[in-house]
């Protein structure tokens, strides 16, 4: 019932297993999987490191273009 094919769904499955994303248990002829907390935990704190780099890269240069803005103004107040 989905708008892929089985070998396409099996495949995604094996590469977040592969991820250590998701849990395999075979059950007779069926693979089942779910969620691996762990691994999910794990990508969850690398997005997380991510995202603190950025904002920290990004408040730099916010600070940077204040500090440019500010001696700028300084500069112009002196030539008025």
């Amino acid at each position: 019932r989905l708008p892929v094919s089985r070998p396409a769904v099996s495949q995604h499955l094996k590469v977040l297993a592969d991820a250590g994303l998701v849990q395999l248990e075979s059950i007779g002829t069926r693979n089942h999987y779910r969620p691996d907390t762990d691994g999910v935990a794990s990508l969850r704190d690398f997005i997380d490191s991510l995202w603190d780099v950025g904002l920290a890269r990004f408040k730099l240069q916010a600070e940077k273009v204040a500090r440019q803005r500010a001696a700028e103004q300084r500069k112009n107040r002196e030539k008025s």
